[in-house]
C-alpha cells in the first residue's frame, strides 16, 4: 500500500489504542488514524476514507456490534476488525456472521499486524472480485483473469453435472501429487468428480438456492484441512440451467475457532478442563446421581508450599510440574471421571458411579484419594532436579440435587482447609462440623480485624517482684475490648493474629504503648525504676524493619533503654540463629535487655545460652504450678534456676501461686517472681501508680467502662 494506512479506531480507552497503534507500528504499518468511541462520532468519521476500523467490544454506551452493523451499513465492503478482550465465543461467533472480518485479543496484540495485514490482502482480492464482475459484461478475457487471480477455487457445471469451467485455483488444488488425499475430492477427471456430488448438485438446482457447506479434508492422519463451499444455480445466456461453485480455503478459520473453544473450556497449561467445564461437569454428575442414585464426590487438590517451588526454582519449572501432576491424576482416573484446573495449583476432580450406599462410597473415595497422595508424592525431574510435592485434598459426597454446585464447591474448600490445618497431605472429607468451625474461625477473624480498625486493644500489666517483695516491675499483656464479650484474653486472639500477620503492627503497638507508660512513671520518683517486660513474637522479631522500629519507639518516647525488657520466645531461635544474635546484640547495645520466655518448653539447644546477648531467663509456669507435687518438675526448676547462674543470667518464675512454691524457688536461688501470689494482671490505674496521660499512635488505647478480672 502506497502513503499512510487509514485506520478508524473505535476505543474508549485512550490507553488502549496507544497499544494497539504500537502494535500497527511495530508490524510495519505507517499510520493515519482518528480514535472515535460513540455513535454520532463514529457516523461523523465514516464520511471520510478508511481503509480499516479497528474496533472494542465494551464501549462505554456502546458495542462492538453495534459499531460493526453501522460501518456495514455505511460503507458495506470496509474492512472491520474486532480488537478486544472481553469478547465470548458465542459473541465472536456472532460478530463474524455479522460481517466482522476477524478479531484479536488484546493481550496478544503480536496477532494484530499480520491479522490486519491478511485482511488487506483479502480486502484487496474482494476489491478485485468486484472489479472483475463489472468488467465481465465487457470481456471475457477479465472474467478469466479475475477468476484465475482469486484464492479459491471456482467452477460452473451444466445440468448433466459436466463441467464447463475451472479456474487456476483447481491447479494448485488438486495438483497429481494432492489428489489422492484429498477426500471426496480425490477424482482426476471431471467425470469422476461429477459423480461424486451429482444428485447433490441436482438437489441444489431444484431448489433455485444457493447451498452453503464446510469440508473437512484428512490431508495425513495429523494434519486437516477445510473448505467452505458455495454452490448456487444460475441461468445462462443461453437460457440453460448452470451451477456455479467457490470453495475457499477456511482452515485458518476453523482453527481460530477451535482456539476459541479451548480457551474458553480448557486450561492452556495443562489440557485439563478449565472451571467453566468443571463447573458444566458438576452440574452433569449432580443429575446423574438423581436418577442413578449411586453417589459421587468432588474433590479439591491443593498442593501443598507450591509457591516455595516457584520461588526457588522458577515458574518454568513450577508449570512443568503442573503438567506433569496433570497427566498423573487424568492418567489414573477412569474415563467418567473429570480432572480440571481450576487455577494455580489447585486441581478439582469429580467422581462418577461410585456406591449407592453413603458409607461404601465414602470409602471408595478414601482409597481414590490415597492414591492419589501416593501419586503426587513420586518424585518429579526437571532439568535433571528431582523435586518432591505433596498435596492436600478436600472431599464432598453428593447424590441427587439437594446441594447446588456452588454449595458443593464451598463444602470441598472447607474440607481442603481443614486437611491443611491438620497438617498437609492428607485428605479430609467434609462435615457440617467443618463448616461451623469455618464458620466460627471467620467470625472470631473478624472480631480481630475490627478490634484493629476501632483500636479497642488495651494493656495490663502484672507485677514482678523481688526476693524481699519489693516491686521491680511489670509484664505488660494485650487484652482486647470487645462491644459485646467484654474484656476478651490472648488466648482468643493471639493465634488469629499470628495467623493473619496482624501480630507484627499488633506487636509494635503494645511496645510503643508500654514506652509510653515507661515515660510516664519516669516523672515520679517512686516508679522511676519500673522496669516493663513486654513480648515479642517470632513473626514480629523476623520482621526486617524490626530493630530499626523498635529504635525509633525507644527515642521518640525518651525512656531510658534499660528499663525496657524485651521477652523473646524460644521458638525464634530455630531459624537463622546469626541473624537472631545479630539483632539481639544491636538492640543489647543501645541498653535494652532480653529475657527467654517460657525456657525449657521449647526445643532449642542449651547453646543458645552461649551465643545470645541475654539478660534472663523466665521459668515457665507449667513447671512452677506443680512444683511441690512433682519432683521432676522440681529438679527441672532447679536445674534451670543454675544453670542461669553458671551463664551469669537473672532468672525469674512466672505463676507462682503459693508460699510453698515462693519459698522452694528462693531456696534454689530464683531472684524475681511474677504471679498471682503478687498480683493478677491490672489495667495500670488500678496498680497504684501514675497513669498514662496521652495514649500513643497508631492505636489509641479505648476507655473502659469496668474492669473485667
Amino acid at each position: 500500500m502506497s502513503g499512510a494506512l487509514r485506520v478508524l479506531l473505535v476505543e474508549d480507552c485512550e490507553d488502549d489504542a496507544l497499544l494497539v497503534l504500537r502494535a500497527l507500528r511495530r508490524g510495519g504499518f505507517e499510520l493515519s488514524w482518528q480514535r472515535v468511541h460513540d455513535r454520532a462520532a463514529l457516523m461523523a468519521a465514516l464520511a471520510q476514507p478508511w481503509d480499516v476500523v479497528l474496533s472494542d467490544f465494551s464501549i462505554l454506551g456502546f458495542s462492538g456490534m453495534e459499531a460493526l452493523l453501522i460501518c456495514k451499513a455505511v460503507q458495506s465492503d470496509l474492512p472491520f476488525i474486532l480488537v478486544s478482550g472481553t469478547v465470548g465465543e458465542e459473541m465472536a461467533v456472532a460478530l463474524m456472521k455479522a460481517g466482522a472480518n476477524d478479531y484479536v485479543m488484546k493481550h496478544n496484540l503480536s496477532r494484530l499486524a499480520p491479522a490486519l495485514q491478511r485482511e488487506l490482502d483479502d480486502a484487496a482480492a474482494r476489491a478485485s472480485l468486484r472489479r472483475a464482475e463489472l468488467a465481465l459484461i465487457d470481456s471475457e478475457k477479465r472474467f478469466h483473469a479475475f477468476m484465475d487471480a482469486g484464492p479459491f477455487m471456482a467452477s460452473i457445471r451444466n445440468q448433466d453435472g459436466h463441467y464447463l469451467y475451472t479456474n487456476k485455483g483447481w491447479d494448485s488444488a488438486l495438483c497429481a501429487d494432492a489428489a489422492s488425499r484429498v477426500g471426496p475430492l480425490d477424482a482426476l477427471s471431471p467425470d469422476q468428480l461429477m459423480a461424486a456430488v451429482v444428485v447433490n448438485d441436482q438437489a441444489i438446482m431444484a431448489s433455485a438456492r444457493a447451498h452453503e457447506t464446510i469440508q473437512e479434508f484428512h490431508l495425513t492422519p495429523a494434519s486437516v484441512a477445510y473448505r467452505k463451499n458455495i454452490r448456487f444455480p444460475f441461468i445462462g445466456s443461453a437460457g440453460q440451467h448452470l451451477l456455479g461453485e467457490l470453495s475457499t480455503d477456511v482452515t485458518a478459520l476453523k482453527q481460530s475457532e477451535e482456539t476459541i473453544r479451548r480457551l474458553a473450556f480448557l486450561d492452556p497449561l495443562t489440557e485439563l478442563p478449565n472451571r467453566r467445564l468443571m463447573q458444566d461437569r458438576l452440574s452433569h454428575a449432580l443429575a446423574l446421581t438423581a436418577r442413578s442414585g449411586q453417589h459421587g464426590a468432588l474433590l479439591f487438590l491443593d498442593l501443598d508450599h507450591f509457591k516455595t517451588l516457584n520461588d526457588t526454582h522458577g515458574h518454568d519449572a513450577g508449570d512443568q510440574i503442573l503438567k506433569l501432576i496433570a497427566a498423573r491424576l487424568s492418567g489414573a482416573m477412569r474415563s467418567q471421571d473429570t480432572v480440571a484446573r481450576s487455577g494455580g495449583d489447585e486441581f478439582v476432580i469429580i467422581l462418577e458411579k461410585l456406591s449407592c450406599d453413603v458409607d461404601l462410597a465414602a470409602r471408595e473415595v478414601v482409597a481414590i484419594g490415597q492414591m492419589i497422595l501416593r501419586l503426587i508424592s513420586a518424585p518429579y525431574e526437571h532439568d535433571g532436579v528431582s523435586h518432591r510435592m505433596s498435596a492436600s485434598i478436600g472431599v464432598v459426597l453428593f447424590c441427587g440435587t439437594a446441594h447446588s454446585p456452588d454449595e458443593l464447591m464451598q463444602h470441598a474448600d472447607i474440607a481442603l482447609y481443614s486437611a491443611k490445618a491438620a497438617g498437609r497431605n492428607l485428605q479430609r472429607i467434609f462435615d457440617p462440623a467443618m463448616q461451623e468451625r469455618i464458620a466460627v474461625h471467620s467470625a472470631q477473624m473478624e472480631d480481630l480485624r475490627l478490634a484493629m480498625e476501632q483500636h479497642s486493644f488495651v494493656l495490663h500489666y502484672q507485677p514482678q517482684v523481688d526476693a524481699g517483695g519489693v516491686l521491680t516491675g511489670v509484664e505488660a499483656l494485650l487484652r482486647m475490648q470487645h462491644p459485646s464479650k467484654g474484656l476478651v484474653m490472648p488466648d482468643a486472639f493471639i493465634g488469629l493474629a499470628e495467623e493473619s500477620g496482624l501480630i507484627v503492627e499488633l506487636g509494635y503497638w503494645t511496645l510503643e504503648t508500654a514506652c509510653a507508660q515507661l515515660q510516664q512513671w519516669s516523672m515520679a520518683p517512686a516508679s522511676a525504676q519500673l522496669t516493663i517486660a513486654v513480648n515479642v513474637s517470632a513473626r514480629q522479631f523476623s520482621d526486617g524493619d524490626f530493630v530499626a522500629r523498635v529504635l525509633q519507639i525507644v527515642e521518640r518516647s525518651g525512656i531510658d533503654p534499660t528499663l525496657l525488657i524485651l521477652e523473646l520466645t524460644e521458638s525464634l531461635l530455630l531459624e537463622e540463629v546469626d541473624r537472631t544474635v545479630d539483632k539481639m546484640a544491636a538492640l543489647r547495645r543501645c541498653g535494652m535487655r532480653m529475657s527467654l520466655d517460657d525456657f525449657g518448653m521449647g526445643f532449642s539447644s542449651l547453646s543458645y545460652l552461649k551465643l545470645l546477648p541475654l539478660y534472663e531467663i523466665k521459668i515457665d509456669r507449667g513447671f512452677v504450678k506443680h512444683l511441690i507435687s512433682d519432683a521432676n518438675d522440681a529438679v527441672i526448676v532447679s536445674a534451670i534456676i543454675a544453670l542461669a547462674a553458671g551463664f551469669g543470667l537473672s532468672v525469674i518464675a512466672e505463676g507462682v501461686e503459693t508460699a510453698a512454691q515462693l519459698a522452694y524457688l528462693k531456696s534454689q536461688g530464683c531472684q524475681r517472681f511474677q504471679g498471682y501470689l503478687f498480683g493478677r494482671p491490672l489495667p495500670v490505674a488500678l496498680l497504684d501508680l501514675p497513669v498514662l496521660a496521652s495514649p500513643p499512635s497508631p492505636f489509641p488505647l479505648t476507655k473502659t467502662d469496668q474492669y473485667h478480672a
